[in-house]
């Protein structure tokens, strides 16, 4: 009969750490499953926030090219974050920062901040890294700042089609990845290209 009892009370002992070990491999995989969607989630997010930004340069465009007078995107930076406000031409010689300063390029849509997520997701580049958009090589220059027309923070467009030239970064850190908005000036041509696993790859050509 002790026999009988041992031998139920380690098969019992076993079925317990059995389950105890079968509890801890679902609580691993529960876990690593929602890290995974979370991660998908905050991949899907950016995908959206990068979308945003493009329409927003290509309703600027269009509306340098419909009302037949220059509009641009200022980009500005504002206690951590930067900002993009659309502005019209008031007097006829394009978008300066003057003319933006004194109210005569005015604002006609509200400005956006390039960030979300709790600055997860906004203008910025990983790193000093970041290898430059093809075919271009080497490093992208001064990676603290994310907005790159040549000396000034204005993407401006003119009634006759065509734009500064330059380049807008966008990063989600916690992805590692990032999406870059590049207008070409002679044809106010957009390019979108996303960098993931150390390197680029165009996803859009407007």
């Amino acid at each position: 009969m002790q026999r009988e009892l041992a031998h139920w009370s380690l098969q019992r002992g076993a079925s317990l750490l059995e389950l105890v070990v079968v509890l801890a491999l679902i609580g691993i995989f529960v876990l690593a499953l929602s890290a995974d969607l979370s991660g998908a989630v905050r991949r899907k997010d950016f995908e959206l926030f990068a979308r945003e930004v493009t329409v927003l340069v290509e309703r600027c465009r269009w509306k340098a090219m419909n009302e037949r007078r220059y509009a641009g995107i200022v980009f500005g930076y504002r206690n951590g974050i930067y900002e993009a406000a659309m502005h019209a031409d008031g007097n006829g010689n394009g978008i300066r920062t003057s003319d933006v300063t004194n109210g005569i390029d005015r604002l006609f849509e509200r400005p956006i901040q390039l960030s979300k997520s709790s600055d997860d997701i906004r203008a910025g580049i990983l790193g000093p890294e970041i290898p430059q958009i093809p075919p271009r090589t080497g490093t992208i220059p001064q990676p603290d700042d994310p907005v790159k027309f040549g000396n000034s923070n204005i993407a401006s467009f003119s009634p006759m089609g065509d734009s500064s030239s330059g380049t807008l970064y966008l990063a989600c850190i916690s992805q590692k990845q990032m999406y870059a908005i590049v207008i070409y000036g002679a044809t106010a041509r957009l390019s979108v290209w996303r960098f993931s696993n150390y390197q680029w790859q165009m996803v859009g050509d407007r």
